[in-house]
């Protein structure tokens, strides 16, 4: 596939494709998004070159915000769903009775189960823990994003699902069950991720990557957590936030700094971008 910029047919195989995570590489709560990233990523587009958003996040709590930066693709839903330019690649929804199950499973063990779909987000507010409210508020009072209550369940389809404990040894007790079910990222102690099996964020950059037809020699990405791992691992140029772990950081053949401290800039400039 070739791409028309400036009513010029440009070779998919002499541009580079990055991708970015968004919550800790490009944005934080409380704080947006740092003018130099939102710039420095209008001039890589501008350079010819390809930006997709790649997050945990499903589409239903990609805030307009962050869309409005300027992104050719999106990989949501930690590589349960993918598009460019609006038209969508894939998605994967996951069936009914183990979202219901799992979900009744979490109640059970007083976990606040979060069932995350391409269109609309559910919680369960009788069990949300105190430190989550505020970014709960967050996506409740952002526009265009669609937040329902865990009794709507039936009403989305989920393509994975998160969980929140007051509890460690709670949360403990819950993922042995479903290790063999899903893949369980853990942010912390209290808070688990729950992904399709065989489904990630380089399954979707793989995916996106060969509908474009862009070779992976091109390929870059910039991330700060556990969901990011095989993401930065996949990709040619995988490169660590400066606000990762330091174990984090570690592993990683690249680093930047932090995200606020012009770390999505500074990389972009090194790597001959921008």
């Amino acid at each position: 596939m070739n791409l028309i910029q400036n009513g010029e047919i440009v070779m998919t195989k002499d541009r580079k494709i990055v991708f970015f995570d968004i919550d800790g590489t490009i944005y934080m709560y409380n704080k947006g998004i740092p003018k130099d990233t939102i710039q420095a990523i209008k001039q890589l587009r501008e350079n010819g070159h390809i930006a997709v958003i790649c997050t945990g996040r499903t589409k239903s709590i990609v805030f307009s915000e962050i869309l409005n930066i300027g992104f050719d693709g999106i990989i949501a839903g930690a590589g349960t769903y993918a598009e460019y330019n609006g038209e969508e690649i894939y998605r994967y929804v996951l069936d009914k009775e183990l979202v219901n199950e799992t979900v009744n499973e979490m109640k059970r063990h007083n976990i606040m189960a979060i069932a995350e779909g391409i269109e609309s987000v559910c919680f369960d507010l009788d069990r949300m823990p105190e430190k989550y409210k505020p970014i709960y508020d967050i996506y409740i009072e952002t526009p265009g994003n669609h937040i329902g209550k865990i009794e709507d369940i039936d009403e989305i389809s989920a393509s994975k699902l998160s969980g929140a404990a007051v509890n460690v040894n709670d949360m403990r007790e819950f993922k042995k069950k479903y290790a063999d079910r899903f893949t369980l990222v853990s942010h912390d102690d209290d808070y688990v991720e729950m992904i399709p099996k065989g489904y990630s964020k380089a399954y979707g950059i793989e995916k996106m990557i060969k509908y474009l037809d862009i070779p992976w020699e091109n390929t870059y990405a910039f991330g700060d957590s556990m969901n990011d791992y095989e993401m930065l691992k996949y990709v040619n140029y995988g490169v660590a936030m400066g606000n990762a772990s330091e174990e984090f950081k570690k592993e990683m053949k690249y680093t930047t700094e932090d995200y606020d401290k012009g770390g999505i800039k500074n990389a972009l400039e090194r790597f001959g971008l921008i």
